[in-house]
């Protein structure tokens, strides 16, 4: 009986002490720590810790433990342990953490004589991996920690390197050395030859440095550079000149140009171009310098535009003084880092001593102009009337073809015509001809029968005249007798008496000569010869044309 107390009794100790554990783990060692926070334990038994340390390596030593605890429920017994619950650290994007470990070791005098000051593992000083953006359970007794804001290198923008830390870039050999200024081989500090595209870069600035460098290209107006002309005026050209950074040599320009590591790139106004170094340590001492060796080989008058004066000239002289330009300062520039786009010159002001001459020189233009004008109206008029003699002329001679046409196809018709009457005329005259032939033999024939007949009675007359005269002894005899017989008759009313005056004239004549009485004369009995013509046969004329 006394023995199933004793058990009781034990059971119910036991429980009550299993309870009390369970309440002590429970109420007492139990810590909750909320989302956001973490816990940070410290170790109340154990060991002291060296001297300049911060941190229990272990729990075998008393003191801050490095490991912290995240959120959630832990059960920590307070006669053994502390506790200290603090806030994350919440590293937003854009931005970057250092962290400086407190504790560890230092670091060897010969690493930082050498200039290796970042801390390694278990050393104290400057953790060099930065803490990208997140949230963070930092435990401020080991660390300190400063946000930072992450280097952004845009498009357009290179970001040149400056290495804080590494090796002494003197022990490189010079066949290796970039230059007096930057550095090619990694692993070594200063500028870094190699420059970064665009993007976000979490660095450490106790580690290296990133300046972002614009690259894209600028246009900027200069309107303050001035030169003497080669006759005497100075001039003050509008110089607009485009450049821009080669990004190979970003990092070798940052060294030259600027002592604070960063250079200023705006252009918009007269204070930018006023603080941009590219401009004023590169760029206008170049193009100042050669414009005014370039522009001194010009006149004035090869750069200032006359209105109402052609432009070529003007144009040309502008080309050849940009061209020489940019010739001349591109490769200086480039070799400084900046690259020479283009260079464009503009309307140059003239100076007040040749806008007087201008002037004078824009009235006799314009008169010279309006003349021109008046010349160009009457050579129009000169052309159009031309054109209109030439569209006469023309015309008429288009008239005078046609007239020429028509009058050589009418005088083809009337050929043709006449070739017809023609050849009808010769058929006729043909048979005309034939027909008169003919009749010309018939004439001929008729007359040659005539002619026999006429020639045979003449010889017979002939014949007895020829008789008659043979019995009068004499032709004159005969003349006298034929005389008498043909007056005989007529003169017998005439004489009355042969005694007269007028009768004796004529007595002699009418007796006949003494004529031997042996041949009598016979008496005269035949009429003298008659002579017949001949017959003239006409020829009829040729019938007329049908």
């Amino acid at each position: 009986m006394n023995g199933g107390k004793v058990i009781v009794w034990a059971l119910v100790a036991a429980a009550g002490v299993a309870l009390g554990l369970l309440a002590w783990k429970w109420e007492i060692e139990r810590i909750e720590v909320p989302p956001g926070k973490f816990l940070v334990v410290i170790h109340r038994w154990g060991k002291n810790l060296p001297p300049a340390e911060i941190l229990a390596p272990d729990e075998s030593y008393k003191g801050v433990l490095e490991q912290t605890r995240g959120p959630g429920r832990h059960f920590l017994n307070p006669l053994f342990y502390g506790h200290e619950v603090h806030e994350m650290t919440n590293i937003p994007t854009g931005r970057c953490g250092v962290l400086t470990r407190k504790f560890g070791r230092p670091i060897p005098q010969e690493r930082i004589d050498a200039g290796e000051l970042l801390a390694g593992d278990g050393e104290t000083g400057i953790v060099a991996e930065p803490l990208t953006p997140g949230t963070y359970s930092i435990n401020p007794h080991a660390y300190d920690l400063q946000v930072i804001d992450a280097i952004e290198v845009k498009a357009q923008y290179v970001g040149v390197r400056t290495r804080k830390v590494g090796k002494d870039p003197g022990t490189l050999p010079p066949e290796r050395r970039q230059g007096s200024y930057v550095v090619a081989e990694e692993g070594y500090r200063g500028v870094q030859q190699a420059y970064l595209p665009p993007g976000t870069y979490y660095v450490n600035p106790f580690v290296e440095a990133i300046t972002p460098i614009e690259v894209r290209s600028h246009k900027v107006d200069f309107d303050d550079i001035s030169f003497p002309s080669r006759d005497g005026f100075t001039l003050r050209p509008h110089i607009q000149v485009e450049y821009a950074v080669i990004k190979d040599d970003a990092a070798e320009l940052l060294v030259r140009i600027t002592d604070e590591g960063k250079i200023y790139q705006a252009d918009q106004s007269r204070e930018d171009i006023s603080r941009n170094e590219i401009l004023q340590k590169v760029v206008l001492p170049h193009i100042r310098g050669f414009a005014r060796l370039e522009g001194s080989t010009f006149n004035a008058t090869d750069f200032i535009l006359v209105p109402g004066e052609t432009s070529d000239v003007v144009i040309n002289a502008r080309e050849r003084f940009r061209q020489a330009l940019l010739e001349a300062v591109k490769p200086r520039c480039e070799e400084l880092g900046v690259d020479i786009r283009a260079i464009s010159v503009g309307q140059m002001e003239p100076p007040p001593e040749l806008a007087r001459e201008i002037s004078d020189r824009e009235t006799a233009l314009a008169e010279q102009l309006r003349n021109k004008e008046m010349v160009k109206q009457y050579t129009n008029e000169q052309a159009l009337k031309a054109q209109e003699a030439q569209a006469m002329q023309k015309r008429e001679r288009v008239q005078a073809e046609t007239r020429l046409v028509q009058a050589e196809t009418q005088a083809q018709q009337q050929l043709e015509v006449e070739k017809q009457k023609l050849t009808a005329l010769v058929t006729v005259a043909e048979s005309q001809l034939e027909a008169a032939k003919e009749q010309a033999k018939a004439v001929r024939s008729k007359a040659e029968a005539e002619a026999a007949v006429i020639t045979a009675q003449n010889e017979a007359e002939v014949a007895a005249l020829r008789t008659s005269v043979e019995g009068f002894g004499s032709p004159e005899l005969f003349a006298r007798n034929a005389v008498l017989a043909r007056v005989a008759p007529s003169l017998g009313e005439i004489f009355a008496a042969d005694d007269s005056d007028f009768g004796r004239l004529f007595t002699s004549l009418l007796l006949p000569p003494a004529a031997p009485l042996e041949q009598p004369p016979e008496p005269l009995t035949s009429t003298p010869p008659r002579v017949v013509p001949a017959t003239v046969v006409e020829t009829p004329p040729p019938a007329p044309a049908p």
